[in-house]
């Protein structure tokens, strides 16, 4: 009987953190900010807000989420197995957090800010692998939810609201919080379906969909970031796929990539920091920056916020390092970082064998910390990100032999 009302419980846990998930996508739309070019335009949160709610209730919805994560996975601890390594090291990281606050003289919820983006999906990631544990929750059709969902919703932006604006140019609408945020949830819904049509050895309907996909993404939105994470999983695709892209491949890495660098040296009158949206002259500044460091800075950074300057390129005002690995090692502290990369290497490593498309997400997941402000600083993105890897990485430790 006592078991019964346990299992009744965890499993309304589970439903209410299912549909508190669902509620943060369907009121990001609130989030989405216009830019100095679309000031005549009504934003979203004054044209399509029926119930009068605050622009950050999608953000305001983490109050109650996370409460419920930790709960539901303390009570059900055991089911979470190797995973339970993730969970550990996210205490050791919020204690540095708080050790950095009181060192810097910070609040404590905003010295823990990075760690609540970071962790609060991947508890939704341990989350989700224990239900299917515990009672086979089907993360298959979970994710094909998800996926819908998601579709739907974007359809309903494309539909209703107004073009989206990046980098000096007009794109289509969003739903989804941001433009990057937006194109990431896609990126991982094409991810996934290409996933299942390679699972279903529907090997020419997932070229088609890769390729598709991918120009609706790089016309559609153009984040560079987003179509790399894409692009590293389509290339792993069409390597398994067929023996032609194996070769392809293969000699587009011996011969082109050198031939890029030679462009590269003969080119030298190129713009690169133009080309990075200035991100170098950003991470020149960066490193001006940490050359100053202390002692105690260097091991525990110098608090939430720290990272935010000004320079010359983004001259309107105070921006981040745009890379979530400087901004760790700026706000936090190098022990910080180190355990962030714990955190990466474990997550790689946690199948047990070499499975190169689970390992192509991970990549991808890191690569976006290390160039941009990634999934890792976007917990709307790493939500759905999660529920991808929730599902490959059942799927894959299933299975009794590994794609190599």
């Amino acid at each position: 009987m006592k078991a019964n009302l346990n299992i009744n419980i965890d499993n309304f846990f589970f439903r209410v953190i299912l549909f508190l998930i669902f509620v943060k996508l369907i009121f990001s739309y609130l989030l989405i900010e216009l830019s100095y070019f679309q000031r005549h335009l009504i934003p979203n949160v004054e044209k399509y807000n029926f119930l009068a709610l605050p622009a950050n209730f999608s953000t305001q919805i983490e109050f109650v989420l996370l409460p419920l994560l930790i709960i539901f996975i303390l009570r059900n601890f055991k089911y979470s197995g190797k995973l339970s390594i993730i969970f550990n090291l996210s205490l050791v990281m919020y204690g540095i957090n708080i050790a950095t606050g009181i060192l810097n003289g910070i609040s404590l919820l905003n010295s823990i800010n990075h760690s609540l983006k970071l962790f609060t999906p991947v508890y939704f990631f341990l989350a989700l692998y224990i239900q299917h544990q515990k009672i086979r929750f089907d993360l298959k059709n979970n994710m094909i939810n998800f996926i819908k969902v998601c579709f739907v919703l974007a359809l309903i932006g494309h539909i209703l609201f107004d073009s989206s604006f990046n980098r000096g140019a007009f794109y289509l609408p969003i739903y989804f919080s941001g433009s990057h945020t937006h194109s990431y949830i896609l990126v991982f819904c094409f991810i996934g379906l290409g996933y299942l049509l390679y699972r279903r050895s529907y090997r020419q309907w997932m070229i088609i969909l890769l390729f598709s996909s991918f120009a609706f993404l790089l016309f559609g939105y153009n984040i560079r970031t987003a179509l790399l994470c894409y692009l590293i999983f389509i290339l792993v695709m069409l390597y398994l796929s067929h023996d032609l892209f194996k070769l392809v491949i293969i000699k587009g890495i011996v011969f082109l990539f050198p031939v890029f660098l030679l462009l590269i040296f003969l080119k030298s009158n190129l713009d690169f920091d133009q080309i990075s949206s200035g991100r170098l002259s950003m991470y020149a500044a960066k490193f001006d920056q940490l050359r100053d460091n202390n002692l105690r800075e260097w091991l525990f950074g110098r608090g939430f916020g720290s990272d935010l300057i000004l320079i010359d390129v983004w001259w309107w005002g105070q921006k981040g390092a745009h890379s979530d690995l400087i901004t760790y090692l700026i706000e936090n502290g190098s022990i910080y970082l180190m355990f962030f990369f714990i955190t990466i290497l474990t997550l790689l490593i946690l199948p047990g064998k070499l499975n190169v498309i689970y390992c192509s997400l991970i990549i991808g997941y890191f690569l976006s910390a290390t160039i941009s402000n990634g999934i890792t600083s976007r917990p709307l993105a790493a939500y759905m990100f999660f529920v991808l890897l929730a599902y490959v990485y059942a799927d894959i430790t299933n299975d009794t032999k590994s794609i190599l």
